[in-house]
């Protein structure tokens, strides 16, 4: 199989038990809910996000965690509100995520538009590829499938343990981008980008100190990968940052693209500190849409604990 079709989808699918049948259910609800109108959808959505809220205790103090360190001048009132408030944002992106798997293409572009393809144009006259950076905001599966209607696009994703979920996950993700890649798949990447291709990849996760550098987020020195430096370095692919807007009262989505200054600059902390300085300025305009419910701190510099034990 090529290296950029990846995934056995059909061993996955053939072993189908009824272990699976809970999670049969739920890619059934979403599929349901790709069909309902885009408040109900968002509805239900923000329902199962009041449900998990009170049925995951730890991933409650996960999120709470975070905001004490990110938002340490607000109040715990306001923090706790903002605890509910990032629940029913990734409720509704659970819901979203069923959008983006089976809604019809016409669909999606009558709720969503682009800002900034003028940036997209701009960086693909070059012809040396582009790498779009991303991050892990709530409406980002959505968001993703926004992209690849307005421009051909191959995305990076880091397999789920569920291999029957993983398996739904590819197939859908196949039918919209030109390529599915596995996080740990550096060819995958660099072919996209030699043959002038577009490649989607978001590195704001926690991922050890191997291949990354702690560079501030939130002023909290964080675990950053530096694979995209690595990357635009060798291939010489303009560089653009791309995020997902969820507008209030189930108006659509925007998605936004931005240029990136001067990456890489060739100094591997300067280039994660710019990326993280990046998503830390949308978040504080919406800190609700982050996706919190990750331990992004969990990884130390020498000397200091882990702030979740």
């Amino acid at each position: 199989m090529s290296a950029l079709r990846e995934g056995n989808t059909t061993t996955a699918l053939a072993g189908f038990h009824p272990r699976h049948w809970p999670l049969a259910l739920g890619m059934g609800v979403l599929w349901l809910g790709s069909r309902l109108p885009l408040a109900w959808m968002q509805g239900v959505g923000r329902g199962l996000g009041f449900l998990a809220y009170h049925l995951l205790p730890s991933r409650r103090f996960i999120v709470l965690r975070n905001l004490e360190l990110c938002f340490p001048e607000r109040s715990s009132e306001q923090r706790a509100s903002m605890v509910r408030a990032n629940f029913s944002a990734t409720g509704m992106g659970l819901m979203e995520g069923g959008l983006a798997w089976w809604g019809s293409s016409k669909r999606l572009l009558s709720l969503t538009h682009v800002e900034g393809m003028e940036h997209y144009h701009a960086a693909l006259q070059y012809g040396q590829g582009v790498l779009v950076l991303g991050a892990h905001f709530t409406a980002m599966e959505l968001g993703g499938r926004v992209a690849a209607l307005n421009l051909p696009v191959s995305t990076v994703y880091k397999a789920a343990k569920n291999a029957y979920f993983n398996a739904i996950m590819l197939k859908r993700r196949a039918r919209h981008y030109q390529s599915v890649i596995a996080n740990d798949n550096l060819r995958g990447m660099l072919d996209v980008l030699k043959s002038g291709g577009v490649c989607w990849y978001g590195a704001d996760q926690d991922f050890g100190k191997e291949q990354s550098v702690f560079a501030p987020f939130f002023n909290i020195p964080t675990s950053t990968l530096t694979l995209a430096s690595k990357i635009a370095r060798r291939t010489g692919a303009k560089i653009l940052f791309s995020y997902p807007e969820r507008l209030p009262d189930a108006q659509g989505y925007v998605l936004h693209i931005l240029p990136v200054p001067d990456f890489p600059s060739g100094d591997l902390v300067k280039d994660a500190s710019l990326y993280n300085s990046m998503i830390e300025e949308v978040v504080r305009t919406s800190p609700a849409d982050y996706f919190w419910l990750h331990r992004r701190f969990k990884t130390r510099p020498p000397g200091e604990t882990n702030p979740y034990a």
